[in-house]
Parts: C-alpha cells; structure tokens; sequence
C-alpha cells in the first residue's frame, strides 16, 4: 500500500505533498471556526439552563434517536436514507482519518501488523457504507429534484451537500480501484468495490494520475465539507446529538421553569429578545433540519392557522445569525425586521399554538417548542400586557374566583350535590384526594364525568374525599397562556392547601390537572402521588373491582395531548374499553391529533382557519365509530361542538372512558 500510494504521488515532490495538504486543511478550519466562533458566543451569552431529565434518560434518548434514528423511520423512505448517510459517515469516519494520515505522513505504514482481518473486516463494511451512502444520495437528490416534498426546504444548500458526499464516495471508490489497478497481486473480495471497477480501468500511467485525482478530490471535498458546514442548517450534522443529549424530550411535561418574583435583578419576565432564550433552546435553533415533520403534523397549521414550527424554528434562527453583530455586542439594531416580537413571530402566530407537543414529538433532533412558545407569552402578558381580549375576563375570573369562567368560588361543589361525598379531614385522611377541577366542578358536560367517576369509585369501595370550596385551579390555563405570575400565585396556593392538609395520593380525570399536580407543583414544595382517573380504573379492574363495559358497536379513542405526548400513559384509558369493541386509527397514540383546546385555547376563538375540532373529527370518523371515547373534559367538550356542527349528532356519541366503564354493573 505504503509503495503503490507513492508511486502514485511522485507528480506533485514528496517533499510538498503534506505541506499542501496542511495548507488545505489549515485554510478550511480558519473557516470553519470563524464561522462557529459567533454561534458559540451567542450560546454561552444566552440564559442558563440545566436539563431537567435524568442523565439515564438522556443517554438513551442519544442512543434511540440519535445513534439509532429511531424518529426517521416514521417516515419509512426517507427515514431509511437519512439513517444510511448518518450511519454511513460514522464508519467512514475511520476512513477519512486514513486519508489525512497518509496525506501528512507519507512514508509511514499504517498496516495493522498481525491484525489484517481487522482490516479486512473494516474494508468490507466500508464499502458497504460506501454503496449504502451513495444510494441514498442518489435517492435524496431524486426527492429535491422530482419528487419535492411540500414539507422540505427546497435549496441549493442541499443540492451542494448532496453533490460533496457523492463526491466524496465516489473518489473513495475510484481511489481503491486506481490502486488494484497497479497492483494486481494487492486485490482482494475485501474490497468489492473495488475489485468491481478496477478491471474496467484497464492499465496504463493515467492510472497513476486517477489514482492522485482520487486522493485530491476526497480530502478537497472533505475539507469544502467542513468549512461550509457551520454556514447554513447542514449545521446540524455537528449540533443534533449533542441537542438529543440536552434535551428534555419526551418528558414534555417537566419542562417550564419557575420565575422567582422576588428577584430584584430580573429587568424582564419570559422572552423579549433573542438572548432570553437559554443556551438550550438557542441550540435548538441552530439543530434545526428544516425537513417540515413538525408542520405535517402540527394541528394549528393544518387547520390554517398562521403557525408554521418549521417557520418559527428557521425564522428565530436566521433572525439571531442576522443580528448576531449586534447581540455579541450588547446593542438593538433599529429598523425593519430587528424585533422578535413582532417582526419576526407575530402575536397571532404565537397564540395559535395548543401547546400539543405534536412538533416536538415528530422532530429528529429533539427540539423543544412548547417552552419558547410558553416563554414568548410570558414576555407579551407579563412586560407589556399583551394577549387576546378572550382572555381579560379568563384571567380576572381566576385571579377572583379560582376558575376560568366567572362562577363564584362558593358555588365549587355544587356539582357534588347529593352525592354525599366526604370533604378531606386532616385528621381522618382518605387514601385518594379526587381532584375535581374547574371543568368537572363548573361545566355541566363536565359534571357527568365528574359523577361517573364518583360512581364508579364508590362502587369499587376507594376510599376518597374531595377538597369540595377548598379546591382551586391548578393554574394550567394562566400558565399556557403565559400569565405566570397568576399560576404562581394559584399553585402557591394550592400547594399550601396540600402541605397543611396532609395530601399524599391524588386522582383527577383532568390531564391538564393531571400534568400540573405531577409535573409542576414539585417546584411549590408539594411531591404528589398522582392518578389519572383511566391509571385508577385500570388498576381497579385489575383488581376485579370493577369490569370493563361491553359497548354496542365500535368505539375508536382519541388521545389526549396532555394525558398522552406529555406524559406517556396511552393503555390505560383503553384498557378501560373492551377490546372486543375498540378500533384504531392512523393517527394514534404519539400520533394523535389535537383537540384544539390546549395551551389555554378553549378560552379563546378560532378566528382563523377552519376549527382543529373538525380535523380531529374527521380523523376519527374514518373508522366509522359509534362511539368516540376520551380521556378529557376539554376533548369531549371540543369533540361534541364539532359532532354538532358537522351535522353528526344522534350518529356518533362521544363519551368519557368513566362514563363507558359506568354503565356496566361494578364487582365486589
């Protein structure tokens, strides 16, 4: 190898050889790092965070998704070429070092002595990689050039990209060839590609000059690889794993910080400018793909709604490369386009959002959109009073009365009348707190489900009491909608209630609550053991405490976005229905569509687009269910206006999992 490789240099003097490629090398890494040298400053200038997920957790989201690419393959064709060029360049990477090192150091042997299977080996699997690589580049340019996928950005950047790793891999080949070609007897099968191509060189001294070619064309392309790399969103390749690693993904439901008001240090509340943002979400930005999966599934966009996760991503990304001169240097550029709030996201974009979790869940490298979004509405509501007029009365109510919707603070346990339900007693605790909720507590559709839940606890013999007027909103609804001083002041209040009252073990049939309790009251000092009400039931049936009802007909489940993509419990509601009678859909389960009623968005109108209520609608009804079964107040109120409206009313009801299971006669 060592004889045949300096033969096959003696063109350019032995003795400038690694001079030149030093030169190269040189030159692409100044560039390289001029570029990242500003990213990396904005980055160490934006707020500080730490991941709020385990470090195990973390180490396995690098591995499932990074390393193993698990979220591509949900799109099977173009999940499987993104996977063989990742895949592929993390074997070749050997490769390319081999090329480096001969470069530089001409005359040394790199043969492994004693160890030739081990090379023989790796030759093998590169020119597997190299096949892999290269087909999937074929195919990748054939889906920019012909098939152009809407949700895909379109550009010369990718094309460019393309070309240099096709470049790279066939040089690669062209290199092992031109060398079989002059040295016959150094052929082998371990080299298939090879051995494949050499013969169709034939012989003669232009060999020598491909075989130099090759070698030139290979570090070139590497080296123009690198210093473009950092200038556009092939960035990524350098900033995905380490943004899976951070990331808090999928524990959605964890995420928000608590904002301490009494600091007297703090000049602003949420995000305003680019650097509130923390260092994490910064890097998300920079990690963007710009492959759309977010947008195909985001419920907002697709009902027509102003809210592209793609556009937000790229637009706040490019928005801080352009005013990163600015930034670095303490300094608010004027003029058109030099404000995040406003000219670059518009209000309306950012109160479009349900906080679903469906961008997040889609994405291949982890990056999170429900903090930002939740951050940039603190900034509107909490700097400069800015949010929709639906809201004024929302927030009052809360602030007053502990619910969104302006009933009386007295009026809490109306709903219980008759029920004959025992109110907590300190000194004589339950072994569950049911927590109502303001919709089970106040909404009429709620209180059914509110009862059945009842019944059915009742006649499975749990024990539990309800707070009854001591009970107050968890604060969900202010919070989503970016009122954090609000939530603080309900969750501190709520949290206080707990402590004093000795409250362990809590069961709601709300999500929102749901996640609330669980996920954010620990920073209130309160560690809750917290049930969904399906968690309870399953386990009761378990227990042969109670027994799945038999519905008549099909029934299809939606999945609730604060029960399912932020929390991760999608078999107990349906281990609550019969599976004799439950049917699925496409879009299930990490998949599923929202509602519309997330992220404070039941508190305001749809004044654009057409209602998420009916995308959802339309999905499920693909089953031709009878009954669509829920596992949350808000879906079944957002279900049951769209069965109205589409005209549907009397052919498919829509029905919590309690409301299902209390209609069968309960056990023991």
């Amino acid at each position: 190898m060592e004889n045949s490789l300096n033969r096959a240099m003696e063109w350019i003097p032995l003795e400038i050889q690694p001079w030149a490629l030093l030169t190269l090398t040189t030159i692409s890494f100044v560039i390289f790092a001029q570029s990242v040298a500003p990213k990396w400053k904005i980055l160490r200038s934006a707020q500080p965070t730490v991941p709020r997920t385990s470090l195990g957790k973390r180490l396995r989201n690098l591995l499932l998704l990074g390393f193993g690419q698990k979220k591509l393959f949900k799109n099977s064709s173009a999940g499987w070429m993104h996977a063989c060029i990742f895949w592929g360049f993390l074997i070749l990477l050997l490769r390319a070092g081999y090329f480096f090192a001969i470069g530089f150091f001409p005359a040394q042997n790199f043969s492994v002595g004693g160890l030739e299977w081990l090379e023989k080996g790796y030759s093998l699997i590169k020119d597997a990689a190299v096949l892999g690589v290269t087909l999937a580049v074929l195919f990748g340019l054939f889906r920019r050039l012909v098939i152009r996928p809407s949700r895909l950005t379109l550009s010369r950047e990718g094309i460019v990209i393309l070309g240099l790793i096709l470049a790279i891999m066939f040089s690669d080949v062209f290199f092992d060839s031109a060398w079989i070609a002059l040295n016959p007897s150094a052929g082998s099968w371990f080299v298939p590609l090879g051995m494949t191509v050499s013969p169709v060189l034939g012989n003669g001294e232009w060999i020598v000059h491909l075989h130099n070619f090759a070698y030139w064309t290979h570090v070139s392309c590497i080296l123009l690889f690198v210093s473009i790399l950092p200038r556009g969103k092939h960035f990524h390749i350098l900033t995905a794993l380490p943004n899976l690693f951070f990331s808090d993904l999928p524990a959605k439901g964890k995420r928000l910080s608590r904002i301490d008001f009494e600091d007297e240090s703090l000049e602003a509340f949420g995000t305003v400018q680019a650097l509130d943002f923390s260092w994490k979400s910064i890097l998300d930005f920079y990690s963007c793909t710009e492959c759309g999966r977010c947008d195909n599934v985001c419920p907002a966009l697709n009902s027509g709604k102003p809210l592209s996760p793609k556009l937000f991503t790229v637009g706040i990304r490019d928005f801080i490369k352009r005013e990163t001169p600015f930034l670095l240097k303490g300094q608010v550029r004027e003029g058109e386009g030099s404000v995040l709030l406003g000219d670059v996201i518009s209000e309306e974009t950012l109160w479009s959002c349900t906080t679903c979790g469906a961008c997040e869940e889609e994405c291949p490298v982890g990056i999170e959109y429900v903090p930002k979004i939740i951050e940039m509405r603190r900034g509107l509501v909490l700097n400069e009073d800015r949010y929709p007029k639906e809201l004024t009365a929302s927030f009052k109510s809360l602030e007053v009365n502990s619910n969104p919707w302006g009933f009386g603070c007295d009026t809490r346990e109306d709903w219980a009348e008759g029920l004959e339900l025992k109110r907590w007693n300190k000194d004589a605790p339950s072994e569950y707190l049911y927590f109502v909720g303001c919709n089970g507590a106040f909404d009429k559709r709620g209180q059914k489900i509110a009862r059945s839940v009842v019944e059915l606890l009742t006649s499975a013999g749990v024990d539990f009491s309800i707070l009854g007027r001591k009970e107050g909103c968890t604060g969900d609804p202010a919070r989503r909608a970016g009122n954090e001083y609000l939530f603080d002041m309900l969750a501190s209040k709520n949290a206080e209630t707990f402590l004093n009252l000795g409250i362990v073990k809590v069961v709601t049939h709300c999500p929102h609550c749901f996640n609330s309790l669980k996920n954010e009251y620990p920073d209130f000092g309160v560690h809750l053991e917290v049930l969904h009400h399906s968690e309870l039931l399953e386990q009761l049936m378990k227990e042969g405490r109670l027994s799945p009802n038999a519905e008549e007909g099909k029934v299809v489940f939606h999945d609730a976005c604060y029960l399912g993509r932020h929390n991760e419990i999608y078999d107990s509601p349906r281990a609550v229905i019969s599976e004799n009678d439950l049917v699925e859909i496409e879009h299930q389960k990490e998949r599923g569509t929202c509602c519309g009623a997330g992220g404070a968005r039941f508190l305001m109108e749809e004044t654009s687009g057409s209602p998420m209520s009916h995308q959802r609608l339309d999905e499920l009804m693909q089953a031709k269910p009878d009954t669509i079964a829920v596992s949350c107040p808000f879906c079944v109120l957002m279900l049951e206006d769209a069965v109205k409206s589409k005209g549907l009313t009397g052919k498919v009801v829509v029905a919590d999992v309690a409301e299902l299971a209390n209609k069968q006669p309960t056990k023991g």
